[in-house]
């Protein structure tokens, strides 16, 4: 009798070019972050283009790093349901603030971030507030 008790054949799966890919885009993506914060965009745009910005690094974070690229569909169903949840979370206040009465608002809302960090670089006093 033959006692063929064979290990089962197992495949080491490296990843690491796909690694470098996802941590050359987050990079990339980090560097337009940081270029965009340099540049004013006004009224809900410029939320909206760092919201998207790290919408896609957290989707890259998740589905490579977390290995969510992967599994099968359950894993992915929490993944959309926790997505679809946090962009609710996150839109209806910035909805609510759009809505308000004018005067509710600082009246240098939209420019007192840009003056402050344009006096930083610059090392001069921020202005007085009139």
């Amino acid at each position: 009798m033959s006692d063929h008790t064979a290990a089962p054949a197992t495949t080491a799966h490296t990843h690491a070019g796909r690694y470098l890919v996802v941590w050359a885009a987050l990079t990339a993506l980090t560097a337009l972050t940081w270029g965009l914060s340099t540049i004013h965009i006004p009224g809900f745009g410029g939320v909206a283009v760092a919201l998207a910005i790290a919408t896609v690094k957290g989707t890259l974070v998740a589905l490579f790093f977390m290995h969510l690229w992967d599994q099968p569909g359950p894993n992915r169903l929490v993944l959309i349901t926790s997505l679809v949840f946090v962009a609710l979370l996150v839109t209806l206040p910035l909805l609510d603030n759009a809505t308000r009465f004018p005067l509710a608002n600082p009246p240098d809302a939209e420019t007192a971030p840009q003056r402050i960090r344009d006096a930083i670089l610059n090392d001069a006093p921020p202005p007085a507030h009139p």
